[in-house]
């Protein structure tokens, strides 16, 4: 049975970045400062920003840059794609980065600018990709006795501004107990859709009640990332000792919109 939870407290104003990934090289190589950027532009407005790129204090290293698309599939596992799926909110082809190729020196820094203009007739909403530097040729460098290796990069997100909903479910809820180390164990798995058209963060709980509405255990719902018209799939373990009869389990998601996402489920305990 699903349930309509309206807030009953404040609502709180998200600020929303994919950057929830970066990837870095050896600390002996290269590395990249800011790790995420973030562009709020129009339809049909410039936007611009810049990163450093710091070099290996050993050698002078070759480097080119490129960028690509990614995405997340229902299990939480990102995805990179040379190019977008059809329905993928990329904003790679918006983007230029310069320069595209530069020999970075012993011990010091290279500015790459990186630009774009948002197409006209571009709905609101958030829009992503990912740029990266990496070693010309990829592949392993010996200096010193130390080893290099790799690329390095980080997570694009543009958000054209206008009227946009943040709106989201949650589609399946299950909950089982098991063992383990001959200790009770519950697994629970939350399925979750985002139908709106931002990058939600939603986050929560599960409370397990008895039949006289007494809370007898909770399991915490980690904040997670969800992609505009995506769903994830989220898998929690948690050890709790209950007697055995009938409960209830609720599963509660914040996520920024007007109402809570919730979904009820009534389970037994051996």
């Amino acid at each position: 049975m699903k349930l309509n939870f309206t807030i009953w407290r404040r609502l709180l104003l998200l600020t929303i970045m994919v950057g929830f990934f970066a990837f870095t090289a050896e600390a002996t190589s290269i590395s990249v400062t800011p790790p995420r950027l973030q562009f709020t532009a129009r339809a049909g407005e410039y936007f611009e920003g810049q990163i450093e790129v710091y070099g290996s204090n050993e050698q002078e290293i070759r480097v080119k840059t490129y960028f690509m698309d990614w995405n997340i599939d229902p299990n939480g596992t990102v995805q990179f794609y040379s190019q977008p799926p059809p329905e993928a909110r990329a904003a790679t082809p918006w983007l230029r980065m310069e320069p595209q190729e530069f020999l970075l020196p012993a011990g010091g820094k290279r500015l790459v600018t990186i630009s774009g203009r948002v197409p006209e007739g571009t709905r609101p909403g958030d829009y992503w990709s990912m740029f990266f530097v990496e070693f010309i040729p990829y592949s392993v460098l010996q200096t010193s006795g130390v080893r290099m290796s790799g690329r390095v990069g980080g997570s694009i997100t543009i958000t054209v501004p206008g009227t946009v909903a943040h709106r989201g479910r949650i589609d399946a809820f299950q909950i089982q107990q098991d063992l383990l180390n001959i200790q009770p164990r519950f697994t629970a798995q939350v399925t979750f859709t985002n139908e709106g058209d931002t990058i939600l963060e939603p986050t929560g709980q599960i409370q397990i009640k008895d039949f006289q509405n007494k809370t007898v255990g909770t399991m915490m719902i980690p904040e997670f990332k969800i992609l505009p018209q995506s769903q994830r799939t989220l898998r929690l373990q948690e050890e709790l000792k209950l007697k055995p009869g009938n409960y209830i389990a609720i599963a509660i998601l914040d996520y920024g919109g007007s109402k809570l996402a919730g979904y009820q489920r009534v389970f037994s305990v051996q």
